[in-house]
């Protein structure tokens, strides 16, 4: 079923978010889920949207999430959340960092995620090339940690990020991966970089889970010395064979919405010092894989040092 479906409408998305958190016990908002799809409903309306749930550990943690993923239109979502009064910059680098960024490397497109309860959290932006992390340095105020982990990326052989994303709840920023040569195997990716980490050793589910994936995240947090979590995603999953990991994850499986009939699913195991937890996506209008095929396959970006200083960007001046 195309994006345009005549049964996708924003009362039909703002019904399907109200029944999702009811089935799956999370918190919402519904006069924040209608304001947010008022602002954004080019967005929402037009472009590849997702649903997603998690299963971080700790009452009341749970989230509802819904985003929409955007290779086409060329209108920033920042820009738009900060003229809407979504979001109010501060001094804080995360509102410049992804700003500094597409104007040194380029973009493909964006994404902008919200939460049903607090409303928009994170914005991404889709690279136009795939970059060595290394080159995230030449951009004014990249998180302490970043280069501190130059050397645990080169040992894992992580040499192509194509994703960059900023929480703006959580202030931290996210680098993307795409896997690297074949013989470098997830497994052994993941254990070693838990072990270099100080996490806990990953299980035999969790190992089988990495060998399937086809991104990888890591988080950093701007006031923490070293990289805060990583995440291995696996996409293209039926209904039927997302794993009985979580209670949470089948439920969703089962009965998350979507205007397509068979909607696949991205499952995300996300590690860090405080244990780990999951992120199960659904592909509500059927074409996310596309959006995320092609972030995955830009071509590679040659390195080259540069050390021009950057004009500050208007729309996330604080």
């Amino acid at each position: 079923m195309p994006r345009n479906a005549p049964d996708r409408s924003l009362e039909t998305l703002t019904q399907h978010l109200l029944d999702t958190a009811r089935i799956t016990d999370t918190a919402c908002s519904e006069a924040l889920i209608r304001r947010v799809l008022h602002t954004f409903a080019d967005g929402f309306m037009r472009r590849s949207v997702q649903l997603r749930i998690t299963t971080l550990p700790g009452a009341g943690r749970r989230e509802l999430c819904f985003r929409y993923l955007d290779l086409e239109s060329g209108r920033h979502p920042l820009e738009l959340a900060l003229a809407a009064g979504e979001l109010v910059a501060d001094d804080h680098p995360s509102f410049r960092w992804l700003s500094r960024i597409e104007e040194r490397h380029g973009v493909l497109g964006y994404g902008v995620d919200f939460e049903a309860h607090r409303g928009l959290a994170k914005v991404w932006t889709f690279l136009a090339g795939a970059h060595e992390p290394r080159a995230f340095l030449d951009v004014p105020q990249p998180p302490p940690s970043l280069a501190a982990s130059l050397p645990l990326l080169r040992e894992l052989h992580l040499d192509a990020a194509t994703i960059v994303g900023c929480d703006y709840v959580q202030r931290s920023t996210n680098l993307y991966f795409r896997p690297s040569h074949p013989s470098h195997r997830g497994p052994e990716l993941l254990t070693r970089a838990c072990e270099r980490l100080g996490f806990a050793a990953p299980s035999p589910a969790a190992l089988a889970h990495a060998a399937r994936a086809g991104c990888i995240g890591f988080t950093y947090n701007w006031d923490e010395p070293t990289i805060n979590r990583i995440c291995f995603y696996v996409a293209g999953l039926a209904r039927a064979e997302v794993p009985e990991l979580h209670p949470l994850l089948r439920l969703f499986a089962d009965e998350a919405p979507a205007v397509v009939a068979d909607p696949r699913f991205i499952l995300g195991w996300s590690h860090g010092r405080s244990g780990s937890y999951f992120k199960l996506e659904d592909d509500y209008t059927g074409d996310v894989s596309d959006v995320f095929g092609a972030s995955m396959s830009v071509p590679r970006a040659p390195y080259t040092a540069k050390h021009r200083p950057l004009a500050a960007s208007p729309s996330a001046a604080p």
